[in-house]
């Protein structure tokens, strides 16, 4: 006949082997969301970088053509749409980052199904959670 203790002995380990279970979880969500934003980062630099370089060629280009027109009117104008661009790009890159997921939301929602699972709460149709 089993005894109390094995029954405590029993539920830590399955307890405990839960927990590691998640952690392996969480670090394989973590592994996967730096390696997805290591990727972006490259690509968004070399896109950049890129980028950069045509707007500098263009902008010169551009500059050279109206300077007997318009003078440094040119160079002005290049300016404040370089400024207005960069402003809607950094308040994009800020909403997007207020509404991204929290980081781990997975892992922490199968933490707190288990522990749900565990307490034994219970849905109003009868079955655990």
């Amino acid at each position: 006949m089993p005894s109390p203790l094995d029954a405590v002995r029993r539920l830590s380990a399955s307890s405990l082997n839960l927990l590691l279970t998640r952690a392996q979880f969480a670090s394989v969500e973590l592994a996967q969301s730096r390696a997805q934003i290591m990727r972006w980062l490259g690509l968004a630099l070399a896109g950049a970088v890129l980028a950069l370089l045509a707007l500098i060629a263009v902008s010169a280009l551009l500059v050279i053509v109206l300077w007997d027109r318009s003078g440094p009117w040119t160079l002005l104008v290049l300016a404040v749409l370089y400024g207005l661009g960069g402003y809607i790009v950094v308040h994009r890159l800020q909403r997007e980052l207020s509404e991204a997921p929290p980081l781990l939301a997975e892992t922490l929602a199968e933490i707190a199904k288990d522990r749900d699972a565990i307490l034994g709460r219970v849905e109003g149709d009868g079955e655990p959670k």
